[in-house]
């Protein structure tokens, strides 16, 4: 059966002192696959997988306003061009 889900990337900036509240919040999302905490421009990288574009924009809408959430960036998936089956 095909999947026809919508999974993006979000690079998501926090502000100090805030990771853990925003971590919290964000593991309560059952759309967020992977949550990282990675160096460079962003403090978490996450997974996101939605069943429609609407959702996305919700999700996406629902984490840019979270208290403590200064900036995002999203990336869709629009192919796997090499998958070796990490989600």
């Amino acid at each position: 059966m095909l999947d026809s889900s919508i999974y993006a990337y979000v690079g998501i900036i926090i502000a100090p002192k805030h990771g853990p509240a925003v971590q919290k919040r964000l593991g309560k999302m059952p759309e967020v696959q992977l949550l990282c905490a990675v160096s460079g421009e962003f403090d978490y990288v996450a997974w996101l997988r939605a069943d429609s574009p609407d959702r996305l924009n919700d999700l996406l809408d629902q984490i840019g306003g979270m208290e403590g959430v200064e900036r995002t960036t999203t990336s869709i998936i629009l192919a796997r061009k090499i998958d070796r089956g990490m989600v």
